[in-house]
């Protein structure tokens, strides 16, 4: 019997309407019709590094890069998690919190994000590290997690464990504090009825759900406002599984989400069991579902 799979992307309608999402990486460049902004809020929030926080003002708050040159990756997040035509809550307010990859500047923009979110209505999409274990790190995610944040991190692109625990020489920040939901990536095509994890996916006992590692994002790079570009690493998975976090957010308005109970939402919508090679016995085996629709053949 030849086998069909359902490829649409199903999703409630409000999109992740009245749901924020935070980003702390490069910048961003909203002047692209991905970031189309009726009905939500798509800025530049902040800049942070050695110089502390420097808040974003009129054109600014369209167009910032905490690097000096195109905020290639930090575009990229915000288009997966929220852009109109690839991205996943299409209605969410999108928030970039750009740094300058400073000692610290990660730490700052986090703290940046505590004093600005909205308790069971914040998400903090994570797809940079900062390198080794800083204590002060570690407990701002605490921090955010206990007011109601929802935290989401990639797992990293070293094809290891990125688990290791505090003290190791293999410290995985940001994964490594345990306190994100942590998104390993599988790659693009579907083997039979499964995913394999992409060959550069950290694995390990912190990981807690797999996502797409390849992906198609808005790119102005050469200032055309439609256009795309594609993207790998586990970078782009965290964005997604974020998106997803909003839709089911805006779904249910009902239920007041904090940390714990989106991972255990996401946990239970997840398909288990379909991720080829995960790396290790103990890497959990579950690829996201926003609870609509599997894949499925007839």
């Amino acid at each position: 019997m030849n086998k069909f799979y359902d490829n649409n992307f199903y999703y409630p309608s409000s999109a992740g309407k009245g749901i924020d999402i935070y980003f702390v990486d490069q910048g961003l460049n909203a002047h692209h019709n991905d970031f189309e902004a009726t009905g939500r809020t798509v800025t530049c929030d902040v800049i942070t590094g050695i110089g502390g926080h420097e808040i974003m003002t009129g054109k600014e708050r369209y167009n910032c890069t905490g690097i000096e040159d195109y905020p290639g990756h930090g575009i990229m997040v915000a288009s997966m998690a929220g852009g109109k035509k690839y991205g996943v809550a299409k209605n969410a307010n999108l928030h970039m919190v750009a740094i300058d990859f400073s000692g610290g500047s990660v730490i700052k923009g986090l703290d940046y994000i505590t004093q600005h979110a909205k308790p069971n209505k914040s998400i903090v999409s994570l797809s940079v590290g900062s390198g080794g274990y800083s204590e002060t790190e570690g407990n701002k995610l605490k921090e955010l997690s206990q007011m109601g944040v929802i935290l989401i991190s990639a797992a990293g692109n070293g094809n290891m464990n990125g688990c290791e625990p505090v003290g190791s020489d293999d410290f995985n920040s940001i994964p490594g504090y345990r306190q994100c939901i942590v998104v390993g990536g599988v790659a693009p095509k579907l083997y039979g009825d499964a995913y394999y994890r992409a060959g550069v996916s950290n694995y390990g006992d912190c990981i807690d759900i797999f996502a797409p590692i390849e992906v198609t994002n808005a790119d102005v790079s050469k200032g055309d406002r439609n256009g795309f570009t594609t993207s790998g690493g586990t970078s782009c998975s965290a964005p997604i599984v974020a998106g997803i976090a909003a839709t089911i957010m805006s779904e249910h308005p009902e239920i007041k989400f904090d940390h714990k109970k989106m991972k255990e939402t996401l946990i239970e919508m997840s398909i288990k069991g379909v991720v080829h090679n995960v790396g290790s016995t103990d890497t959990a085996n579950r690829f996201v579902n926003n609870g609509k629709r599997s894949s499925y053949s007839d």
